[in-house]
């Protein structure tokens, strides 16, 4: 995993065993000033900052509501998932056409590439289910077991955004390629964490 990734992993690990909880039953303090229930709440996140500029527009809609927040923290992640998805399909498509005429000859970054681009299509259908989970806690039913079906989408989300740059560690590409992937690669794991953050704050 890149440095980035581990570095990532640690700082979540960190957070989420100092146990901090966003409950349904919020503070009259957070329904007052519904931004100020977005910042809290970021506070518990691996990159706060990030995540309450990303957030923040949407409080009106959040308001005070743990649901809300996690689901449009997930939405954004799919958001730049497919931003990432997009560059990459687009980097990949270049150095089919760079490899174009050369008899037998497969450039290591072309199947890095098609690599990455299948980690990201399977991040998005990752983050997809997980918003589809999401939808199933209000139902009152196996509320707990609906949550942990939550992080492990997300946390198999986070897991393929790494694999997909351990690649560009392993084999020698062009820097411009790598420098572009590791860009959106790093910023959707970003993203991502911070949502895994939130939603494994997340209790009822």
């Amino acid at each position: 995993m890149s440095q980035f990734l581990h570095a990532v992993t640690l700082v979540f690990v960190f957070l989420a065993s100092t146990n901090i909880q966003i409950t349904a039953a919020t503070p009259p303090s957070y329904s007052r000033n519904h931004k100020m229930y977005v910042k809290t709440a970021c506070n518990s996140t691996t990159y706060p900052d990030k995540c309450y500029k990303s957030l923040s527009s949407y409080s009106s809609t959040i308001k005070s509501d743990p649901i809300k927040l996690c689901t449009t923290a997930l939405k954004l992640s799919v958001n730049s998932a497919k931003e990432a998805a997009s560059v990459i399909s687009k980097l990949l498509k270049k150095s089919q056409k760079s490899a174009a005429g050369r008899k037998n000859k497969v450039l290591p970054e072309k199947l890095i590439l098609r690599d990455c681009l299948e980690e990201m299509k399977d991040t998005i259908i990752e983050l997809k289910q997980a918003i589809t989970e999401m939808k199933t806690l209000r139902d009152g039913d196996s509320v707990s077991e609906h949550i942990a079906n939550v992080r492990t989408w997300v946390s198999a989300a986070l897991t393929d955004e790494g694999t997909c740059t351990d690649g560009f560690e392993e084999i020698k590409v062009n820097k411009e390629t790598k420098k572009m992937v590791t860009k959106v690669v790093e910023e959707l794991a970003t993203t991502t964490s911070n949502t895994l953050a939130l939603i494994t704050n997340l209790s009822y």
